[in-house]
């Protein structure tokens, strides 16, 4: 006995120190994850970080930090299903541990789900902690008049171009016959190099060529080629605004070396049409590796540049700047002030011709996500931005604005199909004409060609017919009143014409316009010429 007790102990000798070592070797692994999955998470590399904090919070589920963290994560990365899943599971025994920060997280994404109670629970907790918080009060009345901002949606057409891939499409720049875009694609089966975080290509600028047509939605073709051979990084390049007729252009680029902090920031550069290629010319004075410059719009005279950045000194998030090109110089960038910059991000500004600055916000109050918003420049310290409303807003990310000259027409980039980072662009058409709708008016007749104005008369009592020409179908008859006044009813967008037959018996035509657009008015006089334009009715 004594002997089995001696080599117990010999046994749990040898045995401790080996078990002590394992234990401590598995402390040291999940310390040493922990660090890493903290280090990627403050370097702004989420997708490393996620996958780190899941295995951490396998190990230890209770860990409040990581669950918190991980719910950020999938924030920043637009994954809000998942957020809002595990930020859902954490209210029911951990509300208490909220940060506003977190609890403002919870009630965006619930926005962008569309679950409007729980977003109005979320931004009304966060009230309480900062009760003089102007943006939570907006935000929780936009959503209990949330109504507004689908008033004049049916005047609206949004489509998807076919140039989208399962790679990001974003931020389109209109020049000439082309829409230049951002886009993260492989172009050859070389000179790809690819983005470490995400495993894709980085972002290039690409163009296609676009061909117009009244009846139909742009016609775009899918095969997008290189903008320039010039215009290239080794990392990311884009977006792009152009000016002077389009023989300008300033453009976003990858600095070629990381920072202090092995940070990557962004910055600007200007380049020239000169000879039918793009030359670059100069780099913006204010760039830095200290803070980046994205998402740049520029007036057509070339004197006026707007920005993003996370500078210091701003309101928080990304803010907007103005630079002004003064005696053949750029202006020490300013901050475009709190009617449009909030604690959050402000983003992807444009301007257009017509004396408005457009942009995309996460913190003014909207539909979820990135909204655009519009604001004159005259009155960007008077007046608060408007919303443009769904659908060209969704619930989703909506930024990456261009449009022509009349704001009718143009292009926009959304998530709101895929969410996440799959961006594509979209077509958008404004203000246009919504079906059935009724015109009315007048009907007169000349019986010759040559009578003055003076022998125009009202044809009374005279029946007519709408016909849809394209469809070749007669869709209704009616007639006149005794004051010679008509009401027809367009039922869908077509071409139309109205065919009447006249006490001689001779077939007139007279086509209806039907615009694509709202008209601003829908009254109308049909002078209809006996003599000409007419056939006799062979029945």
């Amino acid at each position: 006995m004594k002997k089995s007790g001696i080599i117990s102990l010999l046994v749990l000798l040898l045995i401790a120190p080996a078990s002590l070592g394992y234990g401590q070797s598995v402390f040291d692994l999940v310390q040493n994850q922990q660090k890493v999955a903290d280090e990627n998470f403050d370097d702004r590399n989420y997708p490393s970080a996620i996958e780190q904090y899941q295995n951490l919070i396998k190990r230890n589920s209770k860990n409040l930090s990581n669950n918190f963290r991980l719910a950020q994560c999938y924030y920043y990365t637009r994954q809000f299903e998942k957020c809002a899943s595990i930020y859902k599971s954490l209210l029911k025994e951990h509300e208490p541990d909220f940060s506003v920060k977190d609890m403002y997280y919870y009630a965006e994404v619930q926005t962008t789900l569309k679950n409007y109670e729980a977003a109005i629970y979320g931004y009304q907790y966060c009230q309480k902690k900062q009760p003089d918080n102007l943006i939570l009060a907006k935000k929780i009345w936009r959503i209990n008049n949330i109504q507004y901002v689908y008033e004049d949606s049916a005047h609206y057409l949004v489509y998807p171009l076919q140039i989208n891939t399962p790679y990001s499409e974003m931020c389109p720049a209109l020049l000439a016959n082309q829409i230049v875009f951002v886009g993260k694609r492989q172009m050859s089966n070389f000179l790809n190099p690819m983005d470490a975080n995400s495993n894709t290509p980085f972002y290039k600028l690409l163009t296609v060529t676009v061909n117009h047509n009244l009846y139909t939605p742009t016609d775009i073709g899918t095969n997008a080629n290189f903008f320039s051979n010039e215009i290239k990084a080794k990392f990311n390049v884009g977006p792009a605004a152009f000016y002077n007729n389009g023989t300008a252009m300033v453009f976003v680029e990858s600095s070629l070396h990381a920072n202090a902090n092995g940070r990557t920031t962004l910055g600007l550069q200007f380049a020239e049409l000169k000879n039918g290629n793009w030359k670059r010319s100069k780099a913006f004075p204010f760039n830095s590796d200290r803070y980046s410059i994205s998402d740049v719009a520029i007036n057509e005279t070339g004197t006026m540049l707007f920005f993003s950045s996370d500078m210091v000194g701003g309101f928080g998030g990304k803010d907007i700047y103005v630079s002004l090109f003064e005696e053949g110089k750029w202006t020490k960038p300013v901050n475009a002030g709190e009617n449009i910059n909030t604690p959050y991000n402000e983003v992807f500004p444009y301007w257009h011709p017509s004396g408005s600055l457009y942009f995309s916000s996460d913190g003014h109050p909207g539909l979820g996500g990135l909204d655009i918003f519009k604001i004159p420049l005259g009155k960007i310290e008077t007046e608060e931005p408007e919303n443009i409303g769904y659908p060209m807003n969704s619930s989703y990310d909506d930024f990456g604005l261009a449009m022509d000259s009349l704001e009718r027409n143009g292009y926009l980039t959304s998530n709101r199909k895929s969410g996440g980072f799959d961006d594509d662009i979209y077509g958008f058409d404004v203000d246009l004409q919504v079906y059935p709708f009724t015109i009315t008016g007048i009907m007169k007749y000349k019986a010759h060609a040559w009578s003055d104005s003076s022998a125009i008369n009202i044809w009374p009592n005279q029946k007519f017919q709408l016909v849809d020409s394209q469809k070749d179908v007669i869709l209704y008859e009616r007639s006149t009143d005794t004051e010679g006044r008509f009401s027809i009813d367009i039922p869908y967008f077509s071409r139309y014409f109205i065919q009447l037959v006249d006490e001689a018996n001779s077939v007139h035509k007279v086509s209806v316009d039907i615009q694509k657009h709202k008209a601003e008015t829908t009254e109308h006089e049909i002078v209809i010429v006996k003599d000409i334009f007419s056939n006799k009715n062979e029945e």
